[in-house]
């Protein structure tokens, strides 16, 4: 697409030079030269699957109100497509604008996968190179375009398996800088156990690599809570408090409290001292290699304020009193342990789809939506972008809708998928099944919240649409159009960053619609190519207008 002020896009939005900000690449690159000492992570078809992340957008993505629910004014999207080529369509719009990207790819398990790239292996590669090699390829630009989708502080998840988990933890590194790491997670897949061979393997693993995470203050608390939230980088969110390890046995005015251990980490002299308990007379050192959590002089204020116990009967060592109101505020560590209890399994995740779809199975394992709205609380606020284009049955799309509704939240949420066929007339692909499910979990919700419907098309529509304008725009798909009668023709006008644009999706304009638009206040006007060349002294009226109220004139293609 060209519009009148079209920027070429330099390759250093993707692979930064040493000292602009961004870590560079972490590997060396394959087709540059290097050393034959050199660290490299190379396989057949990486030079391919690298120039794949540079190819240009093409094709627009069409609005389909007719399988959208609540289209106007629906905050999340499905988009059906390849997600490459989706990808690179949605970059004007969310580069630098996405908190959190989920995607479940498909695992490497020997047998093929359906997405179109047409990798080669290249003649005469090794078996084991092959085996990685086509889903390496597959993935690299994927991750790469994702990576310039996140905002600052935003994270990607990746679910994996033992496959592929130590090529893609390779890859994350190259493309993101391993200083970037957050965690592998360990998810219990399953808790029962599995008889028909020598081990049973009864988990998985989420992978967290952050755009840029963040280098200290990375834990919330009550020293640095005014800091916390505008430090650059990503940190993860604390998890809730859980109230039922909270009791008020002493009847404190203060609320429910906990007793945590007054010893803390390290070997301070400083904070080496005796304490006595005043009901046995004991003394108490801190225990080997470790220190009391304050100075003598802060232990006796919080004794006098009653924040010090010994123990349920009054006889051990002491303790600080933690309240939970105090401590709602600033939550608790997440672990990285995942057990199949609290987020769910994989069994779990097939039975919410079961009973969404009246016992049957039209999935096979999705997530757990326990597992993926933990992450939601890990990595997003109320306001933020969830991406997963690796969509299949719409599970990250269900979790944002109850998340939403349990928090209060306003998160929206972008969902691609491939329409691969299913063989089911009722969702004839997966990019409908994806639909269907977030309909049926709405209302089993009780959300209100709608999603529109895209598709990508290799050809524009014959006639120009102001929808399918926004991506190529630069304008977030949930913009909200408000009609706006222009004589014979309709535009569409919105508000973007405290901009006001006029979308005019019309093949021609007379002289009477060309006075109509001149006559309007805007900041941004938008016509067909067609148009305009079609109106040949419109643009010479236009220039004539006054710097302070012309507005900024853009072109699409018809």
């Amino acid at each position: 697409m060209q519009m009148e002020n079209d920027k070429t896009m330099d390759e250093r939005t993707f692979w930064p030079v040493p000292g602009e900000g961004l870590e560079p690449l972490a590997l060396a690159d394959p087709g540059g030269d290097h050393d034959e000492g050199d660290y490299a992570f190379i396989w057949p078809g990486k030079a391919a699957a690298r120039a794949g992340i540079r190819a240009p957008a093409r094709g627009v993505l069409r609005a389909l109100p007719e399988h959208s629910l609540r289209f106007e004014d629906a905050p999340h999207s499905v988009i059906e497509g390849d997600n490459l080529v989706v990808l690179r369509s949605l970059r004007a719009a969310y580069q630098g604008r996405v908190k959190m990207i989920y995607i479940d790819p498909p695992y490497n398990t020997g047998r093929d996968f359906l997405y179109p790239d047409n990798y080669r292996d290249g003649a005469g590669a090794h078996p084991d190179g092959r085996y990685h090699g086509r889903w390496l390829s597959m993935m690299y630009p994927r991750l790469a375009l994702a990576r310039e989708l996140l905002s600052e502080d935003g994270v990607l998840f990746v679910s994996i398996d033992d496959h592929e988990v130590h090529v893609l933890r390779l890859v994350l590194d190259e493309l993101f800088g391993s200083r970037n790491f957050v965690a592998m997670f360990p998810w219990q897949s399953r808790t029962s156990r599995q008889n028909d061979t020598d081990l049973c393997v009864q988990h998985e693993y989420v992978l967290a690599y952050a755009r840029r995470r963040r280098a200290r203050l990375r834990r919330l608390k009550p020293d640095n809570q005014a800091l916390w939230y505008r430090e650059p980088g990503f940190a993860a969110y604390p998890e809730p408090v859980k109230s039922d390890r909270y009791r008020n046995p002493d009847n404190d005015p203060r609320g429910p409290w906990k007793a945590d251990p007054f010893d803390a980490p390290n070997r301070r002299p400083r904070l080496t001292y005796p304490i006595r308990n005043p009901h046995t007379g004991e003394e108490f050192w801190p225990p080997p290699g470790r220190c009391w959590r304050t100075g003598p002089e802060r232990f006796e204020a919080l004794r006098a304020d009653g924040r010090i116990v010994f123990g349920r009967s009054g006889r051990a060592r002491p303790q600080l009193k933690v309240f939970l109101e105090e401590k709602r505020a600033f939550g608790e560590v997440a672990a990285t342990w995942l057990d199949g209890v609290t987020f769910g399994t994989a069994t779990g995740g097939t039975r919410e789809l079961q009973a969404l779809f009246d016992g049957e199975v039209p999935f096979a394992y999705p997530k757990p939506t326990a597992l993926l709205r933990f992450l939601l609380r890990l990595a997003t606020g109320p306001d933020d972008l969830v991406l997963d284009f690796f969509a299949g049955s719409g599970a990250t799309g269900q979790a944002v809708l109850a998340q939403n509704l349990e928090d209060g939240g306003r998160r929206r949420c972008l969902l691609v998928q491939l329409p691969e066929p299913t063989g089911d007339s009722r969702w004839p692909t997966i990019a409908d099944l994806t639909r269907e499910r977030l309909r049926r979990a709405a209302v089993a919700l009780g959300s209100e919240e709608g999603f529109r419907v895209w598709r990508h098309a290799p050809t524009r529509p014959a006639r120009p649409d102001p929808w399918h304008w926004l991506p190529e725009l630069g304008l977030p798909l949930d913009t909200r159009l408000r009609a706006v009668p222009l004589g014979a023709i309709t535009a569409h006008a919105l508000e973007h960053e405290g901009r006001r644009w006029l979308l005019v999706a019309s093949e021609a304009l007379e002289e009477a619609e060309q006075d109509a638009l001149l006559a309007r206040d805007m900041d941004v006007l938008v016509l067909s190519r067609r148009a305009l060349t079609a109106a040949v002294d419109f643009r010479r009226r236009l220039e004539a207008f006054p710097e302070t109220r012309r507005p900024e004139l853009k072109t699409v293609p018809a």
